[in-house]
């Protein structure tokens, strides 16, 4: 007998349809597909773990409910993260932000996990050293890697204005740092996840 065809995870464009004919639950899948990305927007943002979940979490409250306004112009993961943008900045301005270490939650090996933590640690302070227009910049390219136009789009920058940011933030975080990656900066998955996930479908 042949093999079964494996079913086929449905694209981000195919969600957003069936959750706008009314199939609610669909929008856990895109929120659970998306939440790293955009909180780590909002964690570049805030420097708050804090502060970024509650951005994150009213960021996708407001994408739902603008969901088929969404015409697809670009890009799903363009859209929600400059509206996870602007709602990150609009709440920098209501309330400082907090220091809070990063908590590393991961199946991994206590060792991994401290190397993980480490990494990110020094990498987060690289990037609390620099300028927020840069710092922002930096964490949509090389962390998110979106690409310029799609950085230029979220945070309202021109492309030149994004390459230059881009150039200078590269060039701070090169003098502190050699060989390391940015793979595991601003991890949001697990619990943290879970948690927010439980929220946003609650709110729905």
């Amino acid at each position: 007998m042949p093999p079964e065809p494996l079913l086929r995870e449905p694209d981000d464009a195919e969600l957003i349809s069936r959750v706008c004919s009314g199939i609610r639950a669909d929008f856990e899948v895109l929120v659970r597909r998306h939440n790293q990305r955009l909180f780590r927007a909002a964690r570049a943002v805030l420097r708050s773990d804090i502060d970024a979940e509650d951005a994150v979490q009213q960021a996708w409250l407001d994408i739902y409910r603008n969901l088929k306004a969404f015409r697809g112009d670009s890009a799903f993961t363009t859209w929600a993260t400059r509206i996870t943008v602007n709602t990150a900045i609009l709440h920098a301005r209501k309330r400082p932000t907090l220091t809070e270490a990063s908590n590393v939650e991961s199946g991994a090996g206590p060792d991994v996990a401290l190397e993980r933590a480490e990494i990110g640690l020094v990498l987060e302070g690289c990037l609390a050293q620099l300028p927020q227009g840069n710092r922002e910049v930096m964490v949509l390219r090389d962390v998110l890697e979106l690409d310029t136009a799609e950085t230029a789009a979220c945070l309202g920058l021109t492309e030149e204005a994004v390459r230059v940011r881009l150039h200078r933030a590269r060039a701070a975080v090169a003098a502190a740092l050699t060989e390391l990656t940015l793979d595991h900066v601003y991890e949001f998955d697990g619990a943290r996840c879970d948690r927010l996930t439980s929220n946003v479908m609650a709110n729905v």
